[in-house]
């Protein structure tokens, strides 16, 4: 096996955590901070209206992540209000749409994931040893801007060689491409890189298809697929990666 020069991370549930009741309160924000700015832009809407197009919203971009593809921010924000109200986003004046845009995508700023433990010292560990490092992220509704800030908030952010967001990419894990590009920015073959990511399809199985090495951040009740290693945490990264190379 090749030396390794880079490792690159997968984001929800490998380096962050996230929790049911923090996703429903960032719909709640949502929702409520919307119908208030949309009330003083003279454009009242019934809340029953936004919780149904932010499910909705949900279900068109699942649809779209199936062909690993992937919409840019500002339409899926756009998208949150035509589906309220069809037409609602172009009829309102720029600052208000900027501002509602800037409510749907940050919510996860004021409702924050948390930092799994350890991550910040193994990223650590991992530039000591002098290992470019890149950031390979599927986005939801919290778009790679406002997740930038979140990572620069738990101070890890600074870490990173490079950072892709698919809403930003427009192109999704497990496609080949987002990992080809990331190398590409890390200026690292293939077989030098290894890539960390708790799902076995789109962390494991696009990295293995791009040439890289996998390891694979256990799910409770799932098999473990074909990978180099299987860890519990990130926090067992540096010493797996130390009995790999022998």
């Amino acid at each position: 096996m090749p030396r390794i020069k880079a490792v690159t991370f997968d984001l929800w549930e490998t380096l962050i955590a996230d929790s049911r009741v923090q996703d429903d309160l960032r719909t709640e924000y949502r929702v409520s901070q919307t119908a208030q700015l949309l009330l003083a832009a003279g454009a009242a809407v019934d809340l029953g209206d936004l919780y149904a197009a932010h499910e909705e919203v949900w279900r068109r971009c699942e649809l779209q992540w199936r062909g690993n593809a992937d919409l840019p921010f500002a339409e899926q924000a756009a998208l949150f209000l035509d589906l309220v109200r069809p037409g609602l986003a172009a009829s309102l004046p720029a600052a208000v749409r900027q501002r509602a845009a800037a409510v749907y995508g940050e919510a996860v700023l004021h409702y924050p994931p948390q930092l799994v433990p350890g991550v910040a010292e193994t990223l650590a560990a991992l530039k000591r040893k002098r290992l470019k490092l890149g950031l390979i992220c599927n986005t939801g509704r919290s778009p790679g801007a406002a997740l930038r800030r979140l990572l620069e908030s738990f101070g890890i952010f600074k870490r990173f060689n490079v950072a892709l967001f698919s809403d930003e990419t427009a192109v999704r894990k497990p496609d080949p491409a987002i990992f080809r590009q990331a190398l590409a920015a890390l200026a690292v073959q293939p077989a030098a890189a290894v890539h960390v990511g708790d799902n076995a399809a789109a962390d494991v199985g696009g990295a293995m298809a791009a040439g890289m090495q996998a390891v694979w951040v256990r799910r409770e009740a799932e098999a473990q697929p074909e990978c180099l290693a299987a860890i519990g945490s990130v926090a067992e990264l540096p010493e797996v990666l130390k009995s790999l190379e022998g």
